[in-house]
């Protein structure tokens, strides 16, 4: 079951480099064609351990596969960027999150998809956005910018910069979208 798939991206321990280098591991998968990256934005955590800013942004592929293939390969490229599961909500070096895949409604235990929270957070929804202004919820069945107003000011988000490219693109490789 191919289908157009939106990516969240998160770190906030060496986060940078590993947004860049995470965006990488997924783009170079023979089953991602390369749509769209947002710009990353700077983000206060969601969480009620203490710890740094966390750099976010959003990607936007074309996936060849299931869902659940996909949610693998998001398990392996965060685990190959070291990620640690052991405390919920603790900082992270990558945190890849399958925020919209084209309009499937899924619940399992270990994959749901629209995210649950992605209404509800303001680092996963501007990103989104910022590649498709028109994006709409497909289970609430509205459109993600009205989602917005109803988060409180605590989650911080600004600009921190573009994506380059040519950072995260294989040799040869373009934009699809």
């Amino acid at each position: 079951m191919a289908g157009i798939a939106y990516i969240g991206v998160g770190s906030n321990i060496d986060a940078y480099e590993n947004c860049i280098k995470g965006l990488r591991l997924v783009v170079e998968n023979e089953g991602v064609e390369f749509l769209a990256v947002s710009s990353l934005y700077r983000t206060s955590p969601v969480s009620p351990i203490a710890q740094d800013d966390f750099l976010n942004c959003a990607l936007k592929i074309r996936w060849a596969h299931s869902p659940r293939e996909l949610l693998a390969l998001l398990a392996s490229v965060e685990r190959e960027r070291a990620r640690r599961r052991d405390v919920p909500l603790a900082p992270r070096t990558l945190d890849l999150d399958i925020l919209l895949f084209d309009d499937v409604l899924l619940d399992t235990s270990d994959l749901a998809i629209p995210h649950p929270r992605l209404h509800e957070r303001r680092f996963a929804l501007v990103p989104c956005l910022e590649i498709d202004p028109a994006l709409v919820h497909p289970r609430l069945g509205r459109p993600l910018a009205a989602f917005l107003q109803a988060i409180g000011d605590e989650q911080r988000l600004e600009v921190f910069g573009s994506v380059p490219e040519k950072e995260i693109l294989p040799a040869g490789r373009t934009s699809g979208g």
